[in-house]
């Protein structure tokens, strides 16, 4: 079996607790798991893929069928899993199919390294990756050119610290976005780290409830579900009810309760018309954090016009507005896959309830 050795560069980087399950990177390495005529676990970013037989009749694998054909997975491993990454590839690929593994640190859209995925009839294949610190997830990315035949079977991946004695390490093209870990400013597209050499953090702006041209900082929308919620520069008095906030300053009602705009704040002054003050949104899993509050919740008596969350706080049982999904910790999603992991499962996307609701 010959080891490829992927080139990827080497610095001191701060500690972060790993995100893989117990050593392996990625999901579904073996092609197994299928939704319909396409994978679970891989996102199809282009063209056409089948599920195929391979080398035993037991075991599926990924056809590329098309002429430009891409998928990809997004794994939330970081350098504290360790820095060296190994993977196994097993696939069958036709003279004439340009197929290449590309590795996109951080998932940015900048892929640091392509590798081509050799003509092969089943031949067992390894590569072998150092990845600089400090990093938070990886896009890696299977394509296909060519009308020629690519079946892919495995590629797993696990990290290994002895396999890349030698090897020089790559580091991604592009300075950290807000959320992103640094050591020095210049490590930042913003410009701005946080906490320094051992452990800081890229933000939009310096620090919570100071000045921002035409604005506050306050909490932006993270980049990635490997990266938390980021210090940015946000408009005054701009977000819902609902959105997630560090000041009420942040919030159209100018309430913030629980990292949430909210109505009214149970720990404040009493709601108009003897209404309570209380949580409009219900958190599954147990959670009880991230909550919008409003007057009325759940009573059925909120008036026309007045702020809800759900249609039970309405008397007319209707509340107006967007749904609101939102993952464990308050960031807005759409999918789970827009939720920071656990090992290799993302966490719940749920829908809590309406966002910038009134009571029609």
């Amino acid at each position: 079996m010959k080891l490829h050795q992927l080139t990827v560069l080497a610095v001191v980087a701060a500690t972060q607790l790993g995100a893989t399950d117990c050593g392996q990177v990625l999901k579904d390495p073996g092609f197994d798991l299928w939704c319909g005529d396409t994978l679970c676990a891989w996102k199809l970013e282009r063209g056409t893929i089948e599920r195929a037989p391979t080398w035993h009749e037991k075991d599926a694998g990924v056809a590329f069928t098309g002429d430009d054909d891409a998928i990809e997975q997004f794994a939330p491993v970081n350098d504290g899993d360790g820095h060296c990454i190994v993977f196994d590839l097993i696939a069958d690929v036709d003279l004439g199919a340009d197929v290449m593994l590309n590795i996109d640190i951080e998932g940015d859209g900048s892929v640091e390294r392509s590798e081509p995925i050799p003509t092969s009839h089943w031949q067992p294949l390894q590569y072998a990756i150092a990845i600089a610190p400090p990093f938070d997830g990886v896009r890696f990315e299977i394509t296909k050119h060519g009308s020629a035949h690519a079946v892919v079977a495995q590629i797993a991946a696990h990290t290994d610290a002895s396999a890349c004695d030698g090897l020089v390490p790559i580091a991604s093209a592009d300075p950290a976005p807000d959320g992103g870990r640094c050591g020095l400013g210049t490590d930042c597209t913003s410009g701005s780290c946080t906490g320094g050499i051992f452990g800081g953090v890229c933000q939009g702006c310096d620090s919570l409830g100071g000045s921002c041209a035409g604005g506050i900082c306050g909490l932006g929308d993270p980049r990635g579900p490997a990266f938390p919620i980021p210090q940015t520069c946000v408009a005054v008095h701009a977000k819902e009810l609902g959105e997630h906030c560090a000041l009420g300053v942040e919030c159209a009602s100018t309430v913030c309760v629980e990292a949430t705009c909210s109505s009214c704040d149970p720990a404040g002054a009493a709601c108009a018309g003897g209404l309570t003050c209380d949580a409009a949104y219900t958190i599954p899993n147990g959670g009880q954090a991230n909550r919008a509050y409003v007057c009325g919740a759940g009573s059925h008596l909120v008036a026309t016009g007045g702020a809800c969350g759900a249609d039970t706080d309405c008397a007319s049982a209707h509340c107006n507005g967007a749904v609101r999904e939102q993952c464990l910790d308050g960031r807005a999603c759409s999918t789970a896959a827009s939720c920071p992991a656990i090992g290799l499962d993302p966490t719940p996307c749920s829908t809590v309830g309406i966002q910038g609701g009134s009571c029609q």
